[in-house]
């Protein structure tokens, strides 16, 4: 899992960990997520670093939506005033470029069951339950809340 522990003190910085005085024991614990709250697995788990506040060691993690959504806010507010994310020559800012990697790596590609589109960071999109022909479960889709409904492209 070394893709998804490798993150910079200037990532971490973007990301805005909370303060661990803001924290509960689980979260500070790094057993659900810092941000969301959910309960974590070390399969799907993002490990953000041991961390040493006011002589205070934690262990943060987080779920890979909350890693992923807090990537896209970060690279959105850092791009605008950067001149090299800002470029149109190749050179490429490496807090730009490694906010660019989380949003890839923990973003689960989704489709839009209406336009068949991907649903890219950002966008948004609900999610709606369909039961299966049979009566017996059935799975939850996504779709873009721009697409209207029934319309395929």
């Amino acid at each position: 899992m070394p893709a998804r522990t490798a993150l910079s003190l200037k990532a971490l910085a973007a990301l805005a960990l909370p303060g661990v005085a803001d924290l509960d024991e689980t979260r500070a614990a790094g057993r659900t997520c810092v941000w969301g709250g959910e309960l974590l697995v070390n399969e799907t788990a993002v490990d953000l670093g041991v961390q040493l506040t006011d002589g205070r060691t934690w262990f943060p993690r987080s779920c890979e939506t909350c890693v992923a959504q807090r990537a896209y806010l970060a690279r959105t507010a850092h791009a605008p005033m950067c001149a090299a994310c800002r470029s149109d020559v190749s050179v490429d800012c490496p807090l730009g470029a490694e906010l660019r990697r989380l949003v890839a790596v923990h973003t689960p590609v989704r489709y839009c069951s209406r336009c068949c589109r991907r649903i890219a960071p950002g966008e948004e999109y609900g999610t709606e339950p369909r039961q299966s022909p049979s009566g017996a479960g059935g799975a939850t889709v996504h779709a873009h809340t721009v697409c209207s409904r029934g319309r395929r492209r």
